[in-house]
């Protein structure tokens, strides 16, 4: 600043842990009105108060969505902090200077300028709306720091899996408590998503990653080994899509996975010798899939413990409810399994959620629902009671 005056801005911890971050890129995850966006508005006007001769670059998908948004809140904190000179506002190409720097305001829908010159500081507005290639150009083209804010309400990102796990990175996950100027209208409103959408309040009150209302099996942890326990096998024939055997132990009624062949176009001889070269077990139980009575019968004929998995009309979604109910947790060393249960889903008809997974990269899930289902006996039928001749129940 040209003046002595000393500036005074009212912050949060958001805008604290943004500006002490030496990271090469920061990511801001949180929910709404927890202050990442109007704090990192803060920051850039900070930062370009204690530098000079640096381009700072404002992106979000679209101009008109980066208007309503970072940039208003950008030149609204100008105004109150006396700071703002329409002078210096070039209006028609959305640049501002400020203390001899240049802030430059676009959106992707200006694609020239995501492959125009570089740049030294830049914050994407609402990253998760942007490809991935947009943002490999941009940050390729930043000289300093990246930053970046999203809410995370998409479930599979490449955020989460091209960003957060570079060793450059740090993630600040904020919520509308780290706000201490939020309104209580405001903190009684986004409370009340509690009570209307676990899923809604997860993203939008927690800041966590949002998951799918279709999605199956939305609870499970990963483990680096299966405990010892109850040990079974099941398997899912395939052979243009995977054959699939995973392993499983029941302990404390809790259900571990873990995968131990999952490949295409494995005949019958295939698997039997892949099954021998792993040194599996003949004699734990292995549940298979019953409408495959051959292979079956192949497998059984090497010398291996298989039976016929239990299969009727209300297998598929029992089995799974069953499953739902406990603990259900698999080993880190299964790829196909985790991406498999990332991505497991309920039919849909229009908005209505239907009781039928969509039968797709389920051959993994399926294997493990043969081997527990069938353990556990199905569902139990009532017994049938003979009086005098005539049958009841049943």
């Amino acid at each position: 600043m040209e003046s002595n005056e000393e500036l005074k801005i009212k912050a949060t911890n958001v805008f604290k842990r943004n500006y002490q971050s030496d990271k090469r890129i920061i990511v801001n995850q949180g929910g709404t009105g927890s202050s990442k966006t109007y704090s990192l508005a803060q920051l850039f006007i900070m930062l370009g108060l204690e530098t000079t001769g640096f381009v700072f670059s404002i992106v979000r998908k679209s101009m008109p969505s980066l208007r309503a948004t970072a940039m208003r809140d950008f030149f609204n904190i100008l105004m109150e902090l006396g700071l703002y000179n329409e002078e210096n506002h070039e209006k028609s190409n959305n640049i501002y200077h400020l203390h001899g720097n240049e802030f430059e305001f676009f959106g992707l829908d200006e694609p020239q300028k995501v492959r125009s010159r570089r740049r030294d500081f830049l914050w994407i507005n609402e990253a998760n709306e942007l490809s991935l290639e947009a943002f490999r150009q941009l940050n390729m083209r930043t000289n300093k720091r990246v930053y970046m804010d999203f809410n995370p309400s998409d479930e599979f990102h490449w955020i989460y899996d091209q960003v957060l796990t570079r060793d450059d990175v740090e993630l600040i996950i904020s919520t509308y408590q780290d706000n201490p100027f939020l309104p209580k209208a405001v903190i009684d409103e986004i409370e009340r998503y509690k009570e209307v959408d676990e899923n809604y309040w997860n993203i939008y009150g927690l800041g966590q990653v949002g998951v799918s209302s279709v999605r199956i099996y939305t609870k499970y942890e990963l483990v680096d080994k299966l405990p010892e326990g109850e040990k079974m096998m099941g398997l899912d024939f395939g052979f243009n899509h995977p054959t699939s055997l995973s392993e499983i132990v029941l302990k404390d009624d809790d259900i571990y996975t873990k995968q131990v062949i999952y490949e295409s176009h494995l005949t019958n001889d295939d698997l039997i010798n892949k099954m021998n070269e792993m040194k599996i077990s003949k004699t734990i139980k292995i549940y298979a899939d019953s409408e495959d009575p051959a292979r079956i019968m192949a497998i059984k004929n090497a010398g291996y413990n298989v039976v016929p998995a239990l299969k009727d009309q209300q297998s598929v979604k029992n089995g799974i409810d069953f499953i739902k109910a406990r603990k259900l947790f698999i080993t880190k060393d299964s790829p196909d399994g985790i991406k498999e249960i990332q991505t497991y889903s309920w039919k849909t008809k229009g908005e209505q959620v239907l009781d039928e997974p969509v039968k797709l990269r389920d051959d993994y899930l399926d294997s493990v629902r043969y081997a527990v289902y069938t353990y556990y006996g199905g569902p139990k039928k009532k017994p049938s009671i003979s009086f005098g001749g005539e049958l009841f129940g049943g």
